[in-house]
């Protein structure tokens, strides 16, 4: 998937998943209860639960494989439930005692939603004792986007809702911007804030692009690689990995017969990478790229 397509998806999908969210609290009448409190929670749980399945489903999509994307996916929906409840019991809070505009309660749900997408790679980092610098990255990041998400979507609703009594079909429009804006600004930052990533420019699926979100990402034609490249026979199961060590990250050869290559030249130790570098690995040929600038 392209970082054009993951955008799209966060939005898309977070637009259709607060809809559901809608739909959910319509059928099961949270909006009839008497407590202002117990109804904001459940509302804001709902739509913590459903956005930031939306989004890790699409974050899944992009940095995972296989039995990982349903665990990344699983944990997104148990932080957005929580986060959700908690955003919006505290918003409700906020505006019942210190007039405060419920904005501040979408802002802490979009916050929750976005930092579900990075707890997974925390988490993987922790069990495996690896550096917690890009995990707690991709959590920030998505944290940054939550709340510019939260905050743009819930200015949009108190605008277009300004009081509490707000119609059935209304409310579904005022919940699927919020979704939508929640997923589009998560899905931004993410790819505006990454630090390093690749992007396939010859051979299998030309166009994907993957962040580098772990100390170690493998290439090569195995389905637990972070970076399958299929279908070319040059290429071995593990062919290459590219590894983030003293803050620089390397390309290594995994002692593959046909070698991997950088900038044309085949390497044999590991290497240091800029931004522009070309790798090649078997027929397929991938390209680098950095936030940071290197000489």
């Amino acid at each position: 998937m392209s970082f054009k397509l993951f955008i799209y998806y966060c939005a898309l999908l977070g637009g259709w998943a607060a809809f559901l969210s809608w739909g959910f609290a319509q059928g099961l009448g949270i909006r009839q209860l008497d407590s202002a409190y117990l109804r904001a929670a459940l509302i804001a749980a709902v739509l913590g639960f459903l956005v930031a399945g939306a989004v890790g489903f699409a974050d899944a999509l992009l940095n995972a494989k296989g039995s990982q994307r349903w665990v990344r996916l699983a944990i997104c929906l148990g932080v957005g439930l929580v986060g959700g409840s908690f955003g919006g019991l505290i918003g409700q809070v906020l505006n019942s005692m210190m007039h405060a505009p419920l904005v501040f309660g979408w802002i802490l749900v979009g916050i929750c939603i976005g930092a579900s997408v990075g707890v997974f790679d925390v988490v993987r980092a922790v069990k495996k004792g690896e550096e917690l610098h890009l995990p707690f990255k991709k959590t920030l990041n998505g944290c940054i986007g939550g709340c510019m998400g939260g905050l743009l979507g819930g200015l949009l609703f108190g605008f277009m809702f300004p009081n509490d009594k707000i119609p059935r079909t209304d409310l579904a429009i005022g919940l699927v911007v919020l979704g939508l804006c929640i997923g589009l600004m998560i899905g931004l930052a993410q790819v505006f804030l990454k630090e390093a990533w690749l992007k396939v420019t010859q051979g299998f699926r030309v166009g994907r692009e993957l962040m580098l979100s772990k100390n170690e990402t493998t290439i090569g034609r195995a389905e637990s690689c972070d970076l399958g490249l299929f279908g070319d026979n040059t290429i071995e199961r593990t062919h290459a990995r590219i590894l983030l060590k003293d803050n620089r990250y390397l390309l290594a050869d995994a002692e593959t017969p046909g070698g991997t290559f950088l900038n044309e030249q085949r390497i044999g130790k590991p290497t240091p990478l800029k931004s522009g570098d070309v790798i090649r690995v078997g027929n397929s040929v991938l390209e680098f790229g950095e936030r940071q600038k290197r000489t």
